[in-house]
Parts: structure tokens; sequence; C-alpha cells
């Protein structure tokens, strides 16, 4: 059997190695700025707002949407976005969430993933269209400071029935 002083050691080590990712500054640091991204990403869907969106785009970005061939570049998701908010005038954002499961940051380079839940109000449309899918998001920090979307990916869970 193990004496008590040898086990004391081993399990402070243990504690260390799983909360030190939550207590290390450098980490929480680095997190900053691509929680200010996301900030900035769900208030722009809340608030339906297409040139707030197409800003947080990098000039190469791709967009792979549900049903839709990719959309590369910042000038045509742009575009593609002006003509979505022509396409629903009146419709209104109700909820925008995202329950980020995981992020992960390497350098200038940010991986993250969630659950997206939208409820979108429609004019002649009785009930609200509730959503709620798997968005994927890869950021990357740009030379002149800000974090842009590189790539973005979702798609809508099956609907319970």
């Amino acid at each position: 059997m193990l004496e008590s002083s040898t086990m004391k050691p081993t399990l402070f080590l243990a504690a260390l190695a799983i909360f030190l990712p939550f207590t290390n500054p450098a980490a929480q640091d680095a997190r900053k700025p691509v929680d200010v991204f996301n900030l900035q990403f769900v208030e722009s869907c809340r608030h339906f707002d297409p040139a707030g969106t197409a800003a947080l785009w990098a000039d190469d970005g791709v967009d792979l949407l549900p049903g839709m061939d990719p959309i590369i570049g910042k000038s045509a998701i742009s575009k593609w976005l002006s003509g979505l908010s022509e396409q629903v005038k009146g419709t209104k954002v109700v909820q925008c969430d995202i329950d980020w499961k995981q992020i992960q940051i390497s350098g200038d380079v940010a991986y993250e993933w969630g659950i997206n839940t939208q409820t979108v109000s429609a004019p002649g449309q009785p009930e609200p269209f509730k959503n709620k899918g798997k968005i994927t998001l890869i950021v990357r920090k740009q030379a002149d400071g800000p974090w842009k979307l590189e790539l973005e990916s979702w798609n809508s869970s099956p609907q319970a029935r």
C-alpha cells in the first residue's frame, strides 16, 4: 500500500494538471480577442446586420451553408448577405445564441464549434421559425490585428418528431 506522503504530491500534480488550463493567464489572454469576435458574431445575427456580419469575414473566407454551393471570398459573401436581406424584408431575429462546446486557439488561428439556436419571426407566418444546429468556425488573426472569419460551416439538427 502507498504511504499518504507519496500520494499527496501525486494528487496535487493531478489536480494541478486538471485546473492549470483554467488558471493560466496567458491562455485566458489569448482567448479574449476570440471571445470578442464571438460576441460580435452573435450580435450581428441577433440584429440581422448583413454589413456587420460581412465586416467579420476575411477577404479569402469561405461560407459552407447547407444545401448551397460554397460562397468564396468576402465580396461574394457580402453580396449574398445583401441579397438575403432584400429577400427577407420584415423578418425579425427573435433569438440567436451559440453554446460553444469547444474553442481551441493555436497562435493566430482559432477553431471552434457549438450549438447554434435561432428563432426567426417572418411576416405572414403565424409562428416563429425555430432552428437549432451545429456550427463550426475557423477564425484567424489578421496582420492588422483583428480576428476575422476564415471558414463557417453549419447544419440544422434533425427536427424532433
